[in-house]
């Protein structure tokens, strides 16, 4: 979890918790308009932090990761690159596994 956290990920139960907004978030205000992405399978108002403000963007776990890595909503990871703490650029590769389909 510590790998998670220090890229600056908040990492929920997959639950019913979430579902129905007890995510105790103390980075935004109630009705502050906000964005979050998130891999779990629904994005209704209100779900993860009670907020009927929040924009919930769903996607795979791997672009998640990639967005929270990145920390910009704009991030681009088939063409923006990633800047190393030496300052060097990353670029992310391409998820691959078993379940993907080989084509796309």
């Amino acid at each position: 979890l510590a790998a998670f956290e220090a890229v600056g990920a908040t990492l929920l139960s997959n639950s019913c918790g979430p579902c129905i907004g007890q995510w105790r978030r103390t980075d935004v205000e109630q009705g502050e308009p906000n964005s979050l992405i998130t891999s779990f399978n629904r994005n209704f108002s209100g779900r993860n932090d009670g907020n009927p403000a929040t924009h919930a963007f769903v996607t795979s776990p791997e672009l998640v990761m990639a967005f929270v890595m990145a920390g910009d909503l704009t991030f681009n990871p088939e063409k923006d690159s990633l800047v190393g703490p030496n300052g060097a650029e990353i670029r992310l590769a391409p998820p691959r596994g078993r379940d993907l389909p080989e084509r796309g």
